[in-house]
């Protein structure tokens, strides 16, 4: 069987992908991923062979990213899917079909923000699953703007319009997330297939510290920081926020950060750019994060309570589902509402203190633990193809 992941250049929608590439070719199954050419270093850096494809004009991004921040908070989702949907479509068809036409695969695994090759699979009558990056609510959200926004690009396909998007409902879905995180659907969506991760080992972190016997106190933000100037200022101000308690601090800054650029930083805080998460969090005794889907999902199946500092997206209702299970506290909201350092301070210090946090976050990783592993994705996506068909490779 040959399966194509096809996503954007977005390791936060990347990385929940990678376990069933590697459980497919565990089972012996070829993995190509289709992702745009500025991402192929992620791609490999994960083990995968990498299919080049269009990235995005960087002036249509530019026009996107200022409109994105321009934009009323509560408007800020709808703005990046509705005009993002098309453009990015459009920009990676290209690979996507040229993939689809040398490649030959038997089913494509795309992850939900990834829209172009939903479309070529469509053109070629494949298989799609998608794969959800975050809270499957997010599945009435998302479609119906999406498929509103790419009528015009598929009708100039030769396709139907597809305003109800029901060639994206029909697909059936892949999670990691547990069902207790999840909130009750508006409407019913794409059947969920709920799967775990292979637990990782990790490797001693170095001695960044002189005193390595505090407590380890994981901050990141995934890489929004960056490229976001109010979340860049609360990743600043949770360093402030920890650097007078009793404590050591890993900061994660992202591979576009800069170490170097931070200022002069206490003796209990460390910058780096990246640095494996399951070796972090298998010695960390509380996380401070922006809620991204990834990241809330590492720290609950490790069992870490966490301090969600929510900036936009999913981030918000990440935090407010973390809050709800009892594995952490939510505190302020982006740039309307930026957390204080006071806030974040006595925030930490309650997850730290209060054993309700620790029991709660051990909870969630057991619940994680018990979900099937992603290896039993395999027969679902085996299922999906034309009983053991193999299309010809071509060139």
């Amino acid at each position: 069987m040959r399966v194509l992941l096809a996503t954007t250049a977005n390791n936060g929608h990347f990385g929940p992908m990678v376990p069933f590439a590697d459980a497919c070719l565990r089972a012996g199954h070829d993995v190509l991923v289709a992702a745009p050419e500025s991402f192929a270093g992620m791609v490999e850096r994960a083990g995968h062979r990498h299919w080049p494809c269009p990235d995005v004009d960087p002036a249509e991004r530019a026009a996107l990213h200022a409109k994105f921040l321009a934009a009323e908070p509560e408007k800020r989702n709808e703005t990046m899917v509705t005009l993002g949907a098309e453009l990015s479509a459009r920009s990676i068809m290209p690979g996507m079909l040229a993939a689809l036409d040398k490649w030959r695969p038997d089913v494509v695994l795309r992850e939900i923000g990834e829209l172009g090759s939903a479309i070529a699979a469509e053109l070629h009558g494949l298989p799609h699953v998608q794969m959800l990056i975050g809270l499957d609510k997010f599945v009435d959200f998302t479609l119906p703007l999406a498929a509103q926004a790419l009528v015009p690009y598929r009708e100039s396909l030769g396709l139907p319009g597809d305003p109800d998007g029901e060639n994206l409902h029909r697909a059936p879905s892949f999670s990691l997330l547990p069902p207790s995180l999840e909130m009750q659907r508006a409407q019913p969506g794409p059947q969920v297939h709920r799967f775990r991760m292979p637990a990782a080992s990790s490797d001693p972190l170095p001695r960044w510290w002189a005193n390595n016997d505090t407590p380890l106190v994981y901050a990141t933000f995934g890489t929004v920081a960056a490229g976001v100037p109010f979340a860049a200022a609360a990743f600043h101000t949770v360093v402030e926020a920890l650097a007078d308690l009793p404590v050591r601090v890993l900061v994660t800054i992202g591979d576009s950060g800069d170490p170097s650029a931070w200022p002069a930083l206490p003796p209990n805080v460390h910058v780096e750019r990246w640095v494996p998460q399951q070796d972090v969090l298998t010695h960390a005794a509380a996380m401070v994060c922006h809620g991204g889907t990834g990241t809330v999902l590492g720290g609950l199946a490790a069992g870490v309570p966490m301090v969600v500092v929510p900036q936009f997206a999913d981030q918000p209702d990440n935090a407010e589902r973390v809050a709800a299970t009892g594995a952490g506290i939510s505190v302020g909201s982006g740039d309307t509402a930026p957390a204080t350092a006071e806030e974040l301070r006595a925030a930490v210090t309650a997850v730290l203190t209060e054993p309700s946090y620790r029991k709660s976050a051990g909870a969630m990783a057991e619940e994680i633990a018990a979900l099937p592993p992603v290896d039993e994705a395999v027969s679902f996506l085996e299922q999906l193809t034309s009983a053991g068909h193999r299309p010809d490779p071509g060139n």
